[in-house]
């Protein structure tokens, strides 16, 4: 029998007594040694283990006689039974070498041909002793016979053989490493491993090398009934950092350290137990794995599988490549707030008439910059990604709504005027990433006191391709050109320009800013009386600061010999560290009498309004020459700069005084 495909065959030696005339005419013995295939074709064996180790159909050596074959007998020393049986095999061998047999095995798709060297076991019966099935001899022929591998051109192979056909039961195979299984009816080939190329990576990720792989010892028990057919080395998955060609959205990763008949290359320690129906989020995706850059195995919930990757073999064609996970339930994580049914679902296709990818995100939120104190929610219908081949990448955003909270409440107005869900965005695509920037015009939007006119709105929604998070950026006009504002009879204009992810408040940049300005001429005297006003928002050490300011005051001048002014500033800041809105009241009174000029400056110091936490002073004055009374109840508080006004008045009388002295009591 021919080790380690079975077939039997004979050894003969030829001899014919001849004449040789070189040797003077003597009669002479000459021998020739032949080998020859008495069992040309073995049929596979009934559906076993056998059968599945070797998923061929007939196999043939398809050259029958061999001559001038060489042989060394090799003895076989039982370990068992300590008998030593002589002339037990031999490898052919010819003058040039080992005799390679030409084999073609038959499959579904074609036949399958290579050349293998073998060794012919000698058919030994003898009483403990049976050559052709005994396990210590085919031990050491295994040892003897070692690993033979066979290149193969890259052809696509059914490795199951199953009536239904599943798209992990073919596979593009490379090389084959033949081995041996032991029968009562002798031996039966079997593939120890096979080299094989994934298409999926090729495409995909542009991975193309080649992989080992062996059928898993449940597949070989089970057969078609275990979904997961080869075991390989761990491979790393990882679309981090070329989201693009995964969604967009997303960027999954994973090892995968076998191939599944229906799921692709699986993790097959984060599979289900035996029993369980749910797939452990932590122990398949690492950190970096993400979606819109969030962590995958924090959002990911009730996993039934994980992304699925194969490829279908087109006869005379690539392969058609899919990645596929659908129907992905999300759940809450951080800024992350699902609203409903909160789905992904990511579907990649390329196949030699070009490639298809979509990724969608449904019915979620973002609390930016946390939960926990929000600035901007952003409520998402669906957020899909799309890109055909040939085309430019889309970004299509579904029933966004723009809802400014905490310190940022004061311009909601303006989110609810922004409606970006009827908007066709322009697409920007680069190797780092995605942008999608809407514009709006805005003819009139009113704020509470606030009336702003021409805003130019202009959102940017940033998609990383590297696993960077998500940005987003408003625009309600800008330094340059500033929509124009105007609060009751006053006018003016301002701007808002702001940046977040899940990370925090990138930048932020506001201004509102109103005012008016009269002037009178009564020829003896002239004057003007001014008020000015705005709000400011700013981002310093990652606290939001708003700040307000009322400025008010005139002046008025007398035959160019005397002149009046008098300024009050009133300044309002919210604390968002301290949670507390402070301010600062400042008064300056001015007087120029030709020779002589002075002026009265009072300062309320900073003083608490309200917040600050349950031990803060409302009124704690800085300025140690100031003293701030404040009066409790619901009757309001006020406030009295008394010694400060007190010596301001002091001071006026010592001037009056110098230049109209006082002659009665009752003269002031």
């Amino acid at each position: 029998m021919l080790y380690p495909l079975g077939h039997r065959a004979t050894y003969t030696e030829l001899s014919e007594r001849i004449f040789d005339q070189s040797a003077g005419n003597a009669a002479v013995l000459r021998s020739e040694f032949v080998l020859t295939v008495t069992e040309p074709v073995r049929h596979p064996p009934p559906e076993g283990p056998a059968a599945r180790a070797f998923p061929f159909g007939d196999v043939e050596i398809t050259t029958l006689w061999y001559s001038g074959v060489e042989a060394e007998w090799q003895d076989f020393s039982h370990p068992v039974t300590g008998q030593s049986h002589r002339a037990v095999f031999f490898e052919p061998t010819a003058l040039d070498g080992p005799i390679s047999f030409p084999v073609r095995c038959a499959t579904a798709d074609g036949d399958v041909r290579f050349e293998l060297p073998l060794l012919f076991v000698a058919d030994v019966s003898q009483p403990g002793f049976v050559s052709l099935t005994d396990p210590a001899l085919t031990q050491h022929l295994d040892n003897v016979y070692g690993q033979r591998s066979v290149p193969l051109p890259g052809i696509p192979l059914d490795l199951v053989r199953a009536a239904a056909r599943s798209d992990g039961d073919v596979h593009e195979v490379h090389g084959i490493t033949i081995g041996r299984s032991l029968h009562s009816t002798g031996y039966r080939p079997a593939l120890s491993t096979l080299d094989v190329r994934l298409p999926a990576l090729r495409t995909l990720l542009g991975r193309d090398d080649l992989r080992e792989v062996r059928f898993t010892a449940e597949y070989l028990s089970r057969g078609a009934a275990q979904d997961v057919l080869l075991d390989m080395v761990p491979l790393d998955i990882s679309f981090v950092g070329r989201a693009d060609r995964s969604g967009g959205l997303v960027a999954p990763h994973f090892a995968a350290n076998a191939l599944s008949r229906t799921k692709g290359l699986v993790d097959r320690v984060a599979l289900p137990a035996s029993g369980a129906e749910l797939i452990d989020p932590g122990r398949l995706f690492p950190s970096d794995a993400t979606l819109l850059g969030f962590a995958l195995k924090d959002l990911v919930t009730e996993l039934k599988e994980p992304p699925k990757i194969t490829s279908v073999p087109q006869p005379g064609q690539p392969p058609t490549v899919k990645m596929e996970w659908t129907g992905v339930k999300l759940k809450e994580s951080g800024t992350f707030q699902p609203a409903g049914q909160s789905t992904l679902d990511l579907t990649v296709t390329a196949s030699a008439t070009g490639s298809d990818i979509r990724c969608s995100v449904r019915d979620f939120a973002l609390m930016l910059p946390t939960p926990t104190k929000p600035l901007l929610k952003l409520q998402f219908a669906s957020l899909t990604f799309t890109h055909h081949s040939g085309d430019h990448p889309k970004v299509q955003v579904g029933g966004v709504k723009v809802e400014f909270l905490g310190e940022l409440q004061l311009v909601q107005q303006l989110g609810d005027a922004v409606d970006l869900s009827g908007l066709t965005p322009d697409i920007t695509v680069t190797p780092a990433g995605l942008v999608a920037h809407y514009s709006l015009l805005l003819p009139s939007v009113t704020a509470g006191a606030f009336v702003m006119r021409d805003l130019a709105v202009n959102t940017e929604i940033a998609i990383p391709f590297d696993g960077r998070p998500v940005s987003v950026s408003f625009g309600f006009a800008s330094r340059q050109n500033p929509f124009r504002l105007a609060v009751l009879m006053f006018g003016g204009g301002g701007y808002l320009e702001l940046e977040l992810d899940h990370t925090g408040l990138r930048r932020l940049e506001a201004s509102l800013e109103f005012g008016a300005t009269l002037a009178v001429d009564f020829v003896v005297a002239s004057g003007e009386v001014h008020a000015f006003g705005g709000v400011r928002f700013e981002l310093a050490d990652g606290e939001v600061t708003v700040t307000g300011y009322l400025r008010i005051g005139g002046c008025v001048e007398v035959l160019g010999l005397i002149s009046v002014s008098v300024e009050l500033c009133i300044t309002l800041a919210y604390q968002s560290a301290t949670k507390a809105l402070v301010g600062r009241a400042t008064l300056v009174i001015e007087i120029d009498l030709t020779l002589w000029s002075d002026s009265v400056e009072l300062d309320s110091g900073t003083w608490v309004l309200t917040g600050g936490g349950s031990g803060a002073q409302p009124f704690a004055s800085h300025d140690s020459g100031t003293r701030m009374l404040a009066a409790n109840g619901s009757g309001g508080r006020a406030i009295l700069a008394a010694r400060d006004a007190a010596d301001g008045l002091a001071r006026w009388r010592e001037y009056q005084a110098a230049f109209v002295p006082v002659t009665t009591g009752d003269q002031q």
